[in-house]
């Protein structure tokens, strides 16, 4: 080679590094702080925009929690109901059993027959538990000629399924913050919350009434043969014991917003829903203390809607959840179109339940009844808190 064409090519330093400039050092800075971001949230297992929105511990959004879970709205429904007279409390009424209430049990049988991530081998329990309780029930209703022994089951039974529904989902909302608390210590806690509900029921029924005018009939009292002075003494002592159960509302109110304010334990969704749903059993409790029967149906009426929207929504919730298996799992796949099948749902065992009601009143109230049932057995399993495939716990929302 020459040297006039060694000169026109000089070699390139070894050495030599080329500076980048301002605009690649800025697009290399905001790379890695998304990969950052995506790395922390990978690591995690949590989506960034998911981590955003459950700062709050709502399982949707706070819009859609506060109206439908926490159901913060249901002063409305006694507003409604005091304000419209009696056609607004049997419009109320019509729409709450047959497209509120009814649905909410029905959906239940769904869980159960088309979600095998969670009944996976326990179809053969739930069906012969289905067949058990539809013999007793036909045995009970052909045997007696009469609806009362399984309207009272249905009572006692469904005093216990609110009171396990409300304390799971309030639960629920607690493992979204970081409070933790010993075996023991969480014993007491489920034992005084459902007990100060159970309570609340057994008062709106009537137990300690003067008058006997709660929800259930006033001939219920004649079973323990209570006489006039022994009725008054019944009175007194359950009006005293009503002003002690208001510590028990008013101690969960406190500690919970204790851990929110100051521990920062707990999350505003937990509280929004205990404040709501205590406020709601405060009143109720308050209604039959000072026996308003009156108000105390109005209040159960907006119980009823608090209860199914919820159940309702927890469940939407929980079929919306990824699983381990999607293609495997019929509700999985339901659930791409789930707020249209809900909907179709709703009206469709609404519309059913109306024409059945119109003609054969006995057997409409018979099958509701085997229906709920189901809704409480089956319940008390699908919602058990368990392990996932994959090790992970699955919330509960019952017993």
């Amino acid at each position: 080679m020459t040297v006039a064409a060694i000169q026109s090519h000089p070699a390139e330093p070894k050495n030599k590094t080329r500076q980048p400039s301002r605009q690649q050092r800025d697009q290399a800075i905001g790379t890695r702080q998304v990969s950052t971001t995506i790395d922390s949230s990978a690591a995690t297992g949590a989506d960034p925009s998911v981590t955003q929105k459950s700062k709050g511990g709502y399982l949707f959004s706070p819009l859609i929690d506060w109206l439908f879970v926490a159901n913060v709205l249901w002063p409305l429904v006694l507003l409604v109901d005091w304000a419209g007279g009696m056609d607004a409390h049997e419009g109320m009424l019509f729409w709450q059993i047959f497209f509120v209430t009814a649905p909410h049990r029905w959906i239940t049988i769904v869980l159960v027959s088309v979600d095998h991530h969670r009944s996976q081998d326990r179809r053969w329990l739930f069906a012969s538990l289905a067949l058990v309780i539809l013999g007793a029930c036909l045995v009970v209703q052909f045997g007696t000629g009469s609806l009362l022994c399984l309207g009272l089951i249905d009572y006692v039974w469904n005093a216990w399924h609110f009171s396990s529904q409300h304390h799971g989902i309030f639960r629920i909302y607690q493992r979204k913050g970081t409070f933790r608390e010993s075996k023991l210590a969480g014993l007491l806690r489920k034992a005084l919350f459902r007990g100060f509900m159970l309570y609340v029921i057994a008062r709106v029924a009537g137990f300690g009434w003067s008058d006997g005018e709660g929800m259930v009939d006033s001939s219920i009292a004649g079973f323990a043969g209570d006489t006039s002075a022994g009725q008054i003494n019944a009175v007194s002592a359950f009006a005293s014991v009503d002003l002690l159960m208001l510590a028990i509302p008013s101690y969960f109110v406190v500690t919970e917003l204790a851990r929110l304010c100051v521990a920062r334990t707990a999350k505003v969704a937990s509280v929004v829903y205990l404040i709501s749903v205590m406020t709601l059993f405060t009143s109720m409790l308050m209604a039959a203390h000072f026996q308003n029967s009156h108000l105390v149906i109005q209040l159960a009426v907006a119980s009823a809607i608090f209860h199914s929207m919820e159940y309702m929504s927890i469940v939407t919730w929980t079929v919306r959840k990824p699983v381990a298996s999607p293609k495997e799992n019929p509700l999985s796949q339901l659930s791409q179109a789930w707020f249209l099948f809900l909907c179709f749902f709703v009206v469709v065992i609404g519309v059913g339940n109306y024409i059945l009601s119109l003609g054969f009143v006995e057997w409409w109230v018979t099958i509701n009844l085997i229906v709920a049932f189901w809704h409480y057995c089956f319940d008390g399993i699908i919602w058990k808190r368990g392990p996932k495939p994959g090790g992970t716990p699955v919330p509960t929302s019952g017993t």
